[in-house]
């Protein structure tokens, strides 16, 4: 822990980072809402200084700690963020009200006087669609009243889970128990879903031994803070994904493994794998665990053959999910497009040049997604996403390099989870290709933006981490989270000056 002298040190840091955004970022030749952003800017400076105020308490327990900074910058994100302007956030905003009135499953119906079909919502989620990007300085809509009157989108990402929109639902439910102006619709239901997003991520905290701060790490990377402080339902994938991994740093030190502690761990991995499908591969980490800490081999072989059943799951909910998929514009799209994931397997199989040229764009075209971790097209933000990535990517593998691990971790576990996390990241690629882009397409990532592989972050400090002893680990910690803090304030900066 430091003394007084050295946290005024180490939140001038912080408060270095927020002006220097806050200036890049600022345009001299428009100084509208100028009271606004300078209150903004300086909340941000007051939350990130508590932040690491509460990290340097020494009696805090990390994962109470991950809870406050996840819902301080959570918080602030969803109100920043205009109205329904996180990615895809109309359609994760009409599914949650759908949600939100009991409904389960969701019924595709015609639309009255057309010759369309689509999802009945309220009047208010189509009002909020038009505002899209759009802020309170900006429209009065958030002024009125939840309108009730019937009204139809064209898709509400029918092919996710209803489980994945419980929390916003609980929100968008509160706002109309309480009769609540229209915004709060959408406030409430970002809330409730930052708030279960920090809740799981701090239980994955708290469960996992070690890596802790590079969970926490992971857990607050602006894109994901933006997503689960969003009513996209992302942020719980990324959230599952997280705990799974934590489950796996619990069970891999765990000489003695329960049975609840492995029925959590598949779970996890089955709810996020049911939003993205490859992320059923997290349930081969089960071959990192020691034998050893099995009680027995009955134990040891029945978590190996749940890996099956996992995966015979996932198949069954795909075909689901893809014929779910039809039944919005990207229906549509696909026919439009000649997208075909059978016709596609067999362009792909019929001559083994084509699969091998297409496995190559596996690592020709990794730049693209990193390049697209910051990449919001209906944000406005096109221009700065190349710059953000380089930054955040300078500093993931900085971090992964320089933070002393708790722990050697030998070569062979390395090596296992780098084939891990690549099966993973392959599986995102090659599903997109085979539902997005039309039979024979040349590029692998056309539809593929980098938020679909924030969990894969933590596997890197495990792969390429080291113990690095005689390091300040607490020093190297705060530095560590002082410029992830900064960097999802930089993009809360970067929304305010480019929206309001």
């Amino acid at each position: 822990m430091f003394d007084i002298k050295d946290m005024g040190k180490y939140i001038g840091r912080y408060v270095l980072i927020v002006l220097a955004f806050s200036i890049f970022f600022f345009n001299f030749t428009d100084y509208s809402h100028l009271s606004f952003k300078i209150a903004v800017i300086i909340f941000l400076i007051i939350i990130g200084s508590v932040s690491i105020i509460l990290y340097n308490y020494e009696n805090v327990d990390m994962h109470k700690v991950a809870f406050i900074i996840i819902l301080l910058f959570g918080i602030t994100m969803l109100f920043l963020t205009p109205f329904t302007d996180a990615s895809d956030e109309i359609e994760h905003f009409i599914r949650s009200d759908i949600v939100s009135t009991g409904q389960i499953s969701t019924d595709y119906v015609p639309m009255p006087n057309t010759t369309e079909y689509g999802y009945q919502t309220i009047n208010t989620t189509i009002i909020f669609a038009k505002a899209t990007g759009m802020t309170v300085f900006d429209t009065n809509v958030d002024d009125a009243k939840i309108d009730y009157s019937p009204n139809y989108f064209n898709s509400a990402f029918p092919q996710n889970p209803f489980y994945a929109y419980l929390a916003p639902a609980i929100g968008i439910f509160l706002a109309k128990l309480f009769d609540l102006n229209a915004i709060w619709m959408l406030w409430l239901g970002r809330l409730c879903n930052i708030i279960l997003y920090a809740g799981i991520v701090s239980f994955a905290i708290k469960k996992a031994p070690k890596f802790k701060l590079p969970l926490l790490i992971v857990a607050i990377s602006p894109t994901v803070i933006l997503l689960a402080a969003s009513t996209n339902c992302d942020g719980l994938f990324t959230a599952l994904a997280l705990l799974a991994f934590s489950y796996f740093l619990y069970l891999r030190q765990n000489s003695n493994i329960r049975w609840s502690d492995l029925a959590i761990f598949f779970t996890s991995i089955l709810l996020a794998g049911f939003l993205k499908l490859p992320y059923l591969a997290l349930s081969l980490l089960v071959f990192l665990i020691p034998n050893e800490n099995f009680k027995d081999k009955r134990q040891n072989i029945i978590s190996k053959l749940a890996i099956l059943l996992l995966f015979v799951l996932g198949l069954i909910w795909s075909g689901y999910a893809t014929s779910q998929l039809l039944n919005s514009w990207r229906g549509q799209h696909m026919i439009e497009n000649n997208v075909n994931a059978s016709a596609q397997i067999s362009y792909l199989v019929s001559d083994p040049f084509i699969f091998i040229e297409k496995l190559s764009r596996l690592i020709s075209e990794l730049p693209i997604v990193i390049d697209r971790y910051f990449f919001f097209p209906d944000a406005g933000r096109v221009q700065f996403s190349q710059m953000f990535a380089s930054i955040y990517t300078l500093f993931i593998l900085g971090f992964s390099l320089f933070y002393p691990l708790d722990e050697k971790i030998n070569l062979k576990s390395r090596a296992k989870a780098f084939a891990i996390a690549f099966i993973v990241y392959a599986g995102v690629m090659f599903a997109q290709y085979l539902t997005w882009s039309g039979v024979g397409a040349a590029n692998l990532s056309a539809g593929v933006y980098g938020r679909y592989f924030a969990p894969l972050l933590i596997f890197i400090p495990f792969i390429i981490g080291n113990v690095h002893e005689g390091f300040d680990k607490n020093k190297w910690s705060l530095i560590a989270l002082i410029i992830a803090m900064g960097i999802t304030a930089g993009v809360m900066i970067m929304t305010l000056m480019i929206k309001y």
